[in-house]
Parts: C-alpha cells; structure tokens; sequence
C-alpha cells in the first residue's frame, strides 16, 4: 500500500477501463488511447483531467459561440475534476470543489488504490440495475515529463 508522499506528483493515464460481472465486454469510456493526467500535491490539492485521444476541433476559438452539437461533443469526450484530496487505508478521498460536471461539485468520490512499482489504479465498484458489479479503473503511472 502506497504512503502519502508516494502518490504526490503528476500522474499519465495509461487507461481508463470498465469491466462488468456478467461477462459483457469491457468499455473504454473515452477511447482505448484515452489521454490523463492526475496531480496530487504535498498540500493537499489534487486535480483530474481525462480526454479521448484525436478530439474534434470546433469552429470558433470562444467555444460559447460553436453550435450546441460541437460544444456537446467536447463535453462528451473530456472529464475533468479539482478539489482536496486525502489517503486512507488502501483509499484515496477526492472531496470535489470543481468539476466539469456539476453533479460532482461538493461530493466525496472514493477510489481503492492497487499499487503497483510507478504505477497505481484507483477502482470503484458498484452495481449496475441488472445486478452486476461494475469496476470503473483507472491506472496511473509516473510522469516524465
């Protein structure tokens, strides 16, 4: 299990995958080359960016002036999240202060943390309404650059 100092840096997205209990094949929520970046500072700020890799370009640098279809098109292929974050036994705790969507504003998204030499995975797991487990991971390793 990593301690605190050992997750504080910049983090790449290797991938992001989701995998289910009932066999059904896993998903990759933006793309199998999916790009990231996770930072966790030694004060206790973190933030999360994730993107499918080749996105769309949109027709005006302001994008408050593209059409509703492009502006939707970039929401679905970004995620981003900042807040606080703390490490607990074998838990990471994101206590969001701002997010790309505003459902997570103000919510404690807990992670497991599986360890591995420059890298970790943050996992969560829940149920899906047909029953199965779902386990949403991301894995992290160290950035060089």
């Amino acid at each position: 299990m990593p301690e605190r100092d050992d997750l504080v840096g910049a983090w790449e997205l290797e991938s992001w995958r989701i995998s289910f209990s009932d066999g059904r094949e896993d998903t990759f929520p933006h793309g199998a080359d999916a790009q990231g970046q996770l930072i966790y500072d030694a004060s206790g700020r973190m933030a999360v960016t994730v993107s499918a890799a080749g996105r769309s370009r949109v027709s005006d640098e302001n994008i408050r002036k593209t059409p509703v279809e492009e502006r939707s098109g970039a929401f679905d292929t970004f995620f981003h999240y900042a807040g606080r974050w703390n490490l607990g036994e074998g838990e990471v705790y994101h206590d969001v202060e701002l997010s790309m969507n505003p459902n997570f504003v103000g919510t404690r998204q807990v992670r497991g943390v599986e360890w591995g030499e420059g890298k970790f995975t943050l996992v969560e797991t829940s149920t899906t309404r047909s029953g199965a487990v779902m386990r949403n991971q991301l894995t992290w390793r160290t950035s060089h650059s």
